[in-house]
């Protein structure tokens, strides 16, 4: 069992011990990277765990293939709080980055502080998500911090709005992260959410940040996905999506598959 698999077990255990058996999340529920990079407002269910594997894949324009497996485990520690943790293991070159540095432990906490009273109400649920990326094996071993304010709207008929802002700080270059030279990046991404069935939804969204990879110049990444409840208990997602403006270090290609599991 590599290291990623030991870390999985681990954190399954300990995770399960404040489990209820039964939680069910919604299929319009977003997390970072199942399916898309956008993010909601919406934490865990209380006392709920989340284990979310995925297998991912991008592609340069200058001809690179990388494929990732992440694993990420979310916990809802209270109301309108998440914790979670997760890992990365990558087959293919560690460059260009990535927001999320395929050698480092993730770990961080999603609070909620403003909650929309309802359907259609001018006022969204508003959260903020930190996460620290601390490297663990590799060149190199700056860790990464990361602020996100995220908003979501319940604008009724089956579709959610949301909107992302944040901004990440590396001391130094970090390769498989950002390139010496970029030590802050800041990004925002908005979309949309559709509820096609009522175990189906669908993700459309654009992203707009600085280039990780280079000192200058802007990355647009718009992004479609697809999120099906197959079970009460699992979700499985898929998206895909490319960049535009980054040169040869932009991802002509974008893809992911994952699986949500939730008790």
């Amino acid at each position: 069992m590599g290291r990623l698999g030991v870390w999985a077990v681990v954190l399954c255990g300990a995770f399960g011990l404040a489990s209820n058996v039964g939680a069910q999340v919604s299929p319009l529920n977003l997390s970072p990277g199942f399916p898309t990079q956008l993010d909601d407002a919406y934490p865990v269910n209380q006392h709920a765990v989340v284990i979310q594997p995925a297998i991912r894949f991008d592609k340069t324009a200058s001809g690179d293939g990388r494929g990732r497996q992440t694993i990420d485990v979310r916990w809802g520690v209270g109301t309108g709080t998440e914790l979670f943790v997760g890992g990365t293991g990558v087959r293919g070159p560690l460059e260009p980055g990535t927001m999320d540095d395929p050698r480092a432990i993730r770990a961080g906490l999603l609070y909620r502080f403003t909650r929309q009273q309802g359907p259609g109400a001018l006022e969204p649920s508003l959260a903020v998500r930190t996460t620290v990326q601390i490297p663990i094996s590799g060149p190199g071993s700056n860790p990464a911090l990361r602020a996100e304010l995220l908003s979501s709207w319940d604008l009724t008929s089956g579709w959610f709005s949301h909107t992302n802002v944040g901004y990440q700080v590396v001391p130094g270059g970090q390769p498989g992260l950002q390139s010496p030279g970029v030590n802050g990046v800041w990004f925002m991404r908005s979309g949309f959410v559709k509820a096609l069935w009522y175990d189906i939804g669908m993700v459309a969204n654009v992203s707009y940040s600085q280039n990780p990879n280079q000192l200058g110049g802007n990355v647009l990444t718009p992004e479609v996905g697809l999120m099906w409840s197959i079970a009460p208990e699992w979700i499985l997602t898929c998206g895909g999506g490319r960049d535009f403006g980054g040169g040869t270090t932009e991802a002509t290609m974008r893809a992911n598959l994952g699986i949500s599991w939730v008790w």
